[in-house]
This record gives structure tokens, C-alpha cells and sequence, in this order.
């Protein structure tokens, strides 16, 4: 039954958020049920009223439901009521059963928000002496989100105390003063007796959940005491028993299950059993429950959202931890009712990110996620100075992602790179000067780009440019290199004639034919030489300020050195002739 009540809560919530007004995104919240007050001292046949009460947490809520158990033993409940409730509509109309209370009520837009909204007051009636526990032992706070989340995050309880009724001693009549009546119900609470006063070391604050579930306790033992007996259990109010459990100042609990748990003690001296003494520990050793991240796509350039939720029954949550990629990183710490995180500083690539859940007491559950954040769009270049001379400043722009950093990698000759940065306007246009002057040669030139969330796109189109001399410094670099060539042949040429003149002195006669021959082949060769020269001359000069040049600078040196060759073996062939004439 009780889980179709919290069913129909939940239906009853969200009909209620849907058929009044669309609600905004619930943002994450921590609530709280609780009793008010929730501790106080009665006496046996008197009652007492307390208030069931519901904190949002800052949170818009519609809707909640509990159930309550309380110490039937020392007390019964006589009444509830729901006069004054934040909640007009009830699914559970509150109810006294069995030993508890429960209620399920809601209100239609808009939502309650307040840290003490007041839900159902009870009446109780105390009927014998002892410690009463009042406690939750059910509940939900449905969220105005539209989907009736639960957000309920921790549950209150009470412990009030029930003293026995002492007639107060009659007053001597003798006594009276005139003019003042004598009290006819004056009520004594009784004084405790040899109450022990019990600590721990492991657990040294009652309100507070502890990780430990291996329990010390300590005290002092009273001169005259000769016997203690002790319970250990989850009952708020119980008698340890008039059985003496021995003599001894402290007592250790192993491997004690998560929850509430008490510590009932009392001495016995020689007249009788004292009061009894509690003491309260709370455990929680189980992490909190598991849980899944939803990854919400963002667009390309933006980085994603992660959202996440997840509760802890006992001492409920403390924080969450996001910690992204590297586990060395410092992690960011998120309150409870923050369920939604956007990661940040992330580049292009693939990527993962924790998530820790960690409670009241520090267990741990974590999640992790793996997503991918796509390169945003390549930068295009639209123009760019293809040829230029040393002195020249080279020139590159075109369009990228707005107001962001571009940057131009330069690729050398001798293979390495530079890199400059600009950036780009509100639409995106750019813009670049390169302040080096560049040596002759050709260079490769490349963009890429990154936003304002400093996200890198991929590569852009690679493009280059030439680096050349003017015309002026070609064309006197090649007649010096020609010049130089011509005038070593010339001296060559000379030299080969005066040695044939200074033989031909001594055999003019049979060296005649072979002068003939020798004037012929240089006369010849000398006009082929010029001829190829003045081509070569002609055709390199199409080439002049353009990247071909160079290759074809080399061609005709290669072309002449080919012909030079050539007449040098002919001269030779002929000087062997008149060699072999004068042996």
C-alpha cells in the first residue's frame, strides 16, 4: 500500500504541475522532514503536541508524504491533526495505526518554498517513564519540476523524556501565610540516581554519522557500585534489565550494521538499580547509491554538460567531486543540490570525466563518462603574396571562427617551422603581416584556428609562396658565372695555338696539313660554341624571375659543359695527330 501512495503522489504531483502551469527545470535540492520540538521533559499523564514539518532546501515543492513510529511503551498517540497545513489535498489522510502516523498531501501551483512549512500536528499522551523515541521511518518531498523528483535528502527524529508525576508534601496549615493559597497539585520531577555518564571515544557526538561501525564506549565507575548492567540495540528507550552484566568502565561493539543504535547502561550500589543512562551512535559505512551520467550534446565549439543525481539513505550526502581526465588533477567539489555540470579547459579529443558521490561521512560511489569534443571548423585562407623578393614583407589573410586566435605555421627550406598568431574579427575576417624578411627559396604556409573556449579546429589548406632576387641581380649573376666559363675556354684556345705555333717551327712542312686540320676544327667549334651560348643565353632568359629559374640555370651550365668537353676531345685528337707526327 505504501508504495502505491508514494505512485499516486508522485501521478498527483506532476498532474498538479502540468495541469496548472509549465514548470521551470528543477535545479537539484536537498530536503528535510523533520519534528518540532524534538526533545522535551513530561510527565507521566500529561500531553504534549509536536509538529511534523518539511524544509525545501530552497527548492519548490508540491507534495510529500512520511510515516512516523514512536514508543508505544511510553507513549500513546491521541490525536492529528491538519489545521494550518501548507497542503489543502491529501492522497493519505493523516493517520494514527499500529504505532505510527502516516500522511501523503499536496498543494497545487505555486509550490511551497520555506525551511519550516507546516504539515500535520500530533498529540501524544505520556504513559510510563522512560526515553520516548519519535522517528521517521518513511518519506518523499516531491520537487515542482514537472516529474515529481524526489528530493527529499534526510529525515528528522525526537527523543523526549517522560518523568513519573510526585505529589508534593502537604503544607503544614501552620505554615500558611495569610493571603496565599496553598498549591493543590504541585508536581516534582524525580531526581536521577547514580546516573552514569557514558563517552566514546570512536563515536564522540551523538548527532553526528560516523563511518566506523567498530564502537568504543567509556565511564567512570562511582565508589559503591557492584553491579552494571548494559543493552546495545536499536530501541531509543529499553531497560538494560535488573541483572547485573558485572563490574567494568568500558565496553567495545565489533562490526555493528549501519543505522541508529543505542547504548542503555545503569549501576547498581547497594540500596538499589540507578537511572538509567543512553547514549546514541549513528553508522553509515554503505557509499552512496549508484548512479549514471547523461551526457547533453553541446554544439561544435562548445563544451558539454554532465548531469547527474544520486541520494544516501543514512547520513545522507555531503558533496559531489568532478575530477577531468588526468586523476593527478585537483578535483572541483560541487554541493548537493548541484546536479548539473558543465566541463570546462577541455581541447579537441577525446576526453573522460569522474564523477564522485561522496556522504555525510565520507563513503564514496563514483561514475565516470567518456565523450568526445569535435575540432571546430579549419581556417580558409582567401589571399596570400605567392612571390616575393627578399626585401619584400610577406602578406597571408582570410576568414575563421569570430574573435578568435589564428595561427600561421611557416614551413622553411631547411624544414623547419615558425609559427605567428593573429585574430579574428566579430565575423571573423583576418589578417596578417609577417614582420621577417625571408631568404631566397620557397615556403610552405599553413592556418589553424581556436575559439574563445580555446578549442583547436583541424589544419587548413596548405599553401606556398617563392622568395626570388629582382631581374637585375639574375641577369648579372649569369653573365658573371658565363663570362667566367668563356674566358677559361678562350685562354684554353690561345695556349693550344702557341704551343702549335712553337711546333709547327720545327716541322712546318709535315705539320702543315695537321695546322690546316687543328685551325679548322677550332674555327668550327668556336662558332658552334657561340651559337649553343647565344641559345642557351636566349632560353634562359624566358625563365628570368620565376621558380623554374634556377633548374634551368643549371641545364645550360650542364648543356655548355657538355660542349666544352666535346671541343676539348677534338683539339686533343688533333694534338695527338701532330704528337704521333713527331715521334
Amino acid at each position: 500500500m505504501k508504495k502505491y501512495n508514494l505512485i499516486f503522489l508522485s501521478l498527483f504531483s506532476v498532474c498538479l504541475l502540468t495541469g496548472f502551469f509549465v514548470s521551470r527545470p528543477a535545479e537539484a535540492a536537498g530536503a528535510s522532514l523533520y519534528l518540532s520540538p524534538s526533545s522535551g521533559t513530561y510527565v507521566i499523564g500529561g500531553s504534549f503536541t509536536i509538529s511534523v514539518k518539511v524544509n525545501s532546501g530552497g527548492e519548490g515543492i508540491n507534495a510529500a508524504e512520511g510515516s512516523i513510529s514512536y514508543d508505544k511503551d511510553l507513549l500513546d498517540a491521541t490525536g492529528v491533526s491538519s489545521a494550518g497545513s501548507i497542503f489543502p489535498f491529501w492522497t493519505t489522510q493523516p493517520v494514527i495505526s499500529g504505532g505510527s502516523v502516516r500522511f501523503g498531501g499536496g498543494l497545487p501551483p505555486p509550490a511551497y518554498t520555506g525551511s519550516s512549512g507546516h504539515i500535520v500536528k500530533i498529540t501524544f499522551k505520556a504513559k510510563k517513564a522512560g526515553q520516548a523515541a519519535v522517528r521517521f521511518t518513511s518519506g518523499a518531498v516531491l520537487a515542482n519540476d514537472g516529474k515529481g523528483t524526489n528530493i527529499l535528502a534526510s529525515m528528522g527524529s525526537a527523543n523526549y523524556t517522560v518523568s513519573p508525576k510526585v505529589d508534593a508534601p502537604k503544607q503544614d496549615p501552620t505554615d500558611k501565610k495569610p493571603g496565599v493559597d496553598t498549591p493543590k497539585d504541585d508536581v516534582k520531577i524525580e531526581a536521577d540516581y547514580n546516573k552514569p555518564e557514558i563517552k566514546s571515544i570512536t563515536h564522540p557526538d551523538q548527532n553526528i554519522w560516523y563511518k566506523a561501525n567498530k564502537a568504543k564506549f567509556e565511564w567512570n565507575m562511582p565508589a559503591g557500585v557492584s553491579g552494571v548492567s548494559i543493552a546495545f540495540n536499536q530501541e531509543a528507550a529499553s531497560d538494560p534489565g535488573s541483572e547485573s552484566d558485572g563490574l567494568f568502565s568500558e565496553k567495545e561493539f565489533p562490526e555493528i550494521k549501519d543505522g541508529v543504535w543505542y547504548l542503555h547502561l545503569k549501576f547498581k550500589d547497594s540500596k538499589k538499580w540507578g537511572t538509567i543512562a543512553r547514549y546514541k551512535i549513528m553508522v553509515d559505512t554503505e557509499a552512496p547509491r549508484e548512479f549514471s551520467i547523461e551526457l547533453v550534446p553541446a554544439e561544435i565549439g562548445e563544451w558539454p554538460i554532465l548531469r547527474f543525481e544520486t541520494s544516501d539513505e543514512k547520513s545522507g550526502m555531503d558533496h559531489y567531486e568532478i575530477i577531468q581526465d588526468d586523476l593527478n588533477n585537483k578535483p572541483e567539489q560541487l554541493t548537493v543540490d548541484k546536479k548539473e555540470y558543465q566541463v570546462s579547459g577541455l581541447g579537441a579529443g577525446e576526453h573522460n570525466v569522474i564523477v564522485k558521490a561522496v556522504d555525510k561521512v565520507g563513503n564514496e560511489r563514483i561514475s565516470l563518462v567518456n565523450f568526445t569534443i569535435e575540432p571546430i571548423a579549419a581556417p580558409i585562407i582567401v589571399n596570400y603574396a605567392a612571390d616575393i623578393r627578399p626585401s619584400d614583407s610577406f602578406f597571408i589573410n582570410g576568414t575563421a571562427v569570430s574573435d578568435g586566435e589564428v595561427t600561421i605555421h611557416f614551413q622553411k627550406t631547411d624544414g623547419s617551422i615558425v609559427r605567428e598568431q593573429t585574430t579574428s574579427d566579430a565575423n571573423g575576417n583576418w589578417f596578417y603581416v609577417s614582420p621577417e624578411k625571408y631568404a631566397d627559396g620557397r615556403y610552405i604556409v599553413w592556418t589553424s584556428a581556436k575559439n574563445k573556449n580555446g578549442i583547436e579546429s583541424l589544419p587548413s589548406e596548405k599553401v606556398s609562396f617563392v622568395v626570388s632576387p629582382p631581374i637585375f641581380a639574375v641577369i648579372g649573376s649569369f653573365v658573371i658565372n658565363y663570362f667566367t666559363v668563356f674566358a677559361s675556354l678562350i685562354f684554353i684556345i690561345f695556349l693550344i695555338i702557341a704551343l702549335v705555333i712553337y711546333i709547327m717551327g720545327f716541322v712546318r712542312r709535315r705539320l702543315r696539313k695537321e695546322t690546316i686540320e687543328i685551325e679548322k676544327v677550332l674555327h668550327e667549334n668556336l662558332q658552334g660554341f657561340q651559337a649553343d651560348f647565344e641559345n642557351e643565353f636566349a632560353r634562359l632568359g624566358k625563365f628570368e624571375g620565376k621558380v623554374a629559374y634556377k633548374t634551368e640555370k643549371a641545364k645550360s651550365q650542364e648543356v655548355l659543359a657538355k660542349k666544352i668537353e666535346t671541343v676539348e676531345k677534338k683539339i686533343l685528337k688533333e694534338i695527338r695527330d701532330v704528337e704521333n707526327i713527331i715521334k
